[in-house]
Parts: C-alpha cells; sequence; structure tokens
C-alpha cells in the first residue's frame, strides 16, 4: 500500500494564510503611520510569522499521513500509532477515534477534504478490528 495523507479543507489552509497577510499588512501600515518601529510592530510581525509557518507546515505535511506500519497525525506535536496495535476504532459525532492499549488517536472530521474523508472512512473500515468474531448464543 502507497502512503495515505489526508488532507486539510482548503478552507482552513486559506485563512491562515489570510491571518498572516493580514498581521504583515497591519504591521507594515503601523510602521508606515509611525515611522518609528514600536514595541507592539514586532507582536504583529510575529502573529504573521506564526501563521505564515502554520500554513506552510499544513500545506507540506497535510493532516494525517497513513502507511503500511502507523497512522500519523500531523500537528505541533505529531503523534504515532502503529496499525498493528489498533484494538478499537470508532466513530464519534466529529470524527474518529483510534484506540490501542496505551494510547488514544483523535481525528477531527470537519477539518478533512470531502474527497480525503470518503479515502479515511474506507481505509478505517479495513483496519477496524471487529469486536467478537463468533457470536454468543443465551439459552
Amino acid at each position: 500500500m502507497a502512503d495515505l495523507t489526508i488532507k486539510y479543507k482548503k478552507k482552513r489552509l486559506y485563512i491562515n494564510l489570510f491571518m498572516a497577510l493580514f498581521w504583515i499588512a497591519l504591521a507594515v501600515l503601523a510602521l508606515w503611520e509611525n515611522y518609528s518601529i514600536n514595541w507592539y510592530n514586532f507582536g504583529f510581525l510575529l502573529a504573521a510569522t506564526l501563521y505564515l509557518t502554520q500554513f506552510i507546515w499544513d500545506i507540506s505535511y497535510q493532516y494525517v499521513t497513513i502507511t503500511d506500519k502507523f497512522i500519523r497525525k500531523n500537528g505541533l506535536l505529531i503523534k504515532k500509532i502503529l496499525l498493528k496495535d489498533i484494538t478499537h476504532v470508532e466513530k464519534t459525532g466529529n470524527g474518529y477515534t483510534l484506540k490501542t492499549t496505551g494510547k488514544t488517536l483523535v481525528i477531527k472530521a470537519h477539518l478533512i477534504d470531502e474527497n480525503s474523508l470518503v479515502e479515511l472512512e474506507s481505509f478505517l473500515d479495513a483496519v477496524n478490528p471487529s469486536e467478537e468474531k463468533y457470536y454468543k448464543l443465551k439459552l
């Protein structure tokens, strides 16, 4: 199986880009009006840098990466679980919860692009371990 990349919605990506451009414009406007560098100009530039960094990170790595061996949620703190360790896959109201004996990985569906969501659902249906192989007969 080739690596599967679950992408963010484009709206989320473009909001981060818009916010970065907004903070840059605000810093330039404040510098142009005052003709001096004040402490809050650095705050504007810091906010712009953080939003631009988040945009570049999200474009480069996207939301979730699935390989033959693991599922990795890309973010500030990367969370990774091995496919062989998954004991339970649960669909919740806002996404999916993957559980192992020691870890839990939550994937939020509202952040995922529609095409990627279909791919994720088909993958999770194939991976989901069944609760019981046989039904118990109650007498």
